[in-house]
């Protein structure tokens, strides 16, 4: 497991392409795939901070036929989706990370992996609400987006910042 959070250039190079295949590929397949319930407009997926009335919004524009194709995206190209980013993420971050000595940036690496965590519970929570209506699992699942949403913000901001520091070492030296 720990040579995963090891920076290794092959690993970061396949990263990046598994990324952007992802994005290139990968991508226009779930939006047809998600078709009858994207031409909607809404998505939990690419809302932050929405509560359970929008949820409750989404359940009820979904329908039956809409909860059975958010699931099944959700547990097929999504779960691909979350391994990339995931993957990815861990390899930009060791590499930023590598070379530096303290212990407590080590902790950093493991931030997609939460984003990754919350991310399947978010998915799980809002497929079981969309069939049930629990108010708790909405809210449930609006929690877990708001954490997924502010470790992936967490990443971008680390990323800019680490960038800007190798950035400074290199020209330093």
């Amino acid at each position: 497991m720990k040579s995963l959070y090891q920076y290794n250039k092959t690993k970061l190079i396949v990263s990046l392409a598994l990324f952007i295949l992802a994005i290139v590929l990968l991508f226009p397949l779930i939006l047809n795939t998600l078709k009858p319930i994207a031409e909607t407009g809404v998505t939990p997926d690419r809302s932050f901070g929405y509560g359970i009335e929008k949820l409750a919004e989404i359940r009820q524009i979904y329908g039956q036929q809409g909860a059975k194709i958010y699931f099944s995206t959700r547990f097929s190209y999504d779960l691909i989706w979350m391994a990339v980013y995931t993957f990815f993420f861990i390899n930009l971050l060791a590499f930023l990370l590598d070379g530096l000595k303290a212990k407590w940036l080590l902790a950093i690496k493991v931030l997609p992996v939460i984003a990754f965590i919350f991310d399947l519970f978010e998915n799980s929570l809002c497929s079981i609400y969309f069939f049930n209506g629990q108010k708790t699992i909405g809210l449930m699942a609006a929690l877990a987006s708001r954490i997924k949403w502010y470790s992936l913000l967490l990443i971008f901001i680390l990323v800019i910042l680490l960038s800007i520091y190798k950035i400074y070492q290199k020209m330093k030296s």
